[in-house]
């Protein structure tokens, strides 16, 4: 498989009960032991925000770039800082990840902890429930699906 392809983005999300999903055309790409998958989406406000989810080692990083600027980390059984920043609030942010789980080409990648290198390949699907603490309140309980596929126009 090649290390960059265009891709269907599918994000589920469920907070406090509530279900969601969204549907993107995005990129997918991998980089030393890291795989990359980036799209655009627009914000509440209208604007454009570009979106990089980064993958490596049993650890899953979301940027979020554009009028809402935010950094959060996702690591099993660990809680991670971030940061959040729009024209009208900034914030600390930590998530406390309780389940994280990869598959790539259909096979699951259930042992985290092994040091061998995953071969990446698509589809890709990425889930991760946590916690979100905001300015050390606890806030909400988020549950993440991901689902990335090869496509063409």
């Amino acid at each position: 498989m090649a290390d960059r392809a265009r891709v269907r983005v599918t994000l589920e999300s469920e907070i406090d009960g509530e279900k969601q999903s969204n549907t993107f055309d995005g990129e997918w790409f991998r980089k030393e032991r890291s795989i990359y998958v980036r799209y655009e989406e627009t914000d509440e406000g209208g604007s454009e925000v570009r979106t990089i989810v980064r993958w490596r080692d049993g650890e899953l990083s979301v940027t979020r770039r554009g009028d809402v600027v935010s950094e959060q980390t996702f690591a099993l059984g660990q809680r991670r800082s971030g940061q959040y920043e729009s024209p009208h609030a900034r914030f600390r942010l930590e998530t406390e990840t309780n389940l994280l789980w990869a598959q790539f080409g259909g096979i699951a990648n259930d042992d985290l902890s092994s040091t061998e290198p995953i071969t990446p390949s698509l589809p890709m699907l990425l889930e991760w429930h946590y916690t979100l603490w905001v300015e050390d309140e606890q806030t909400d309980d988020f549950i993440l699906r991901l689902r990335a596929e090869e496509w063409s126009e």
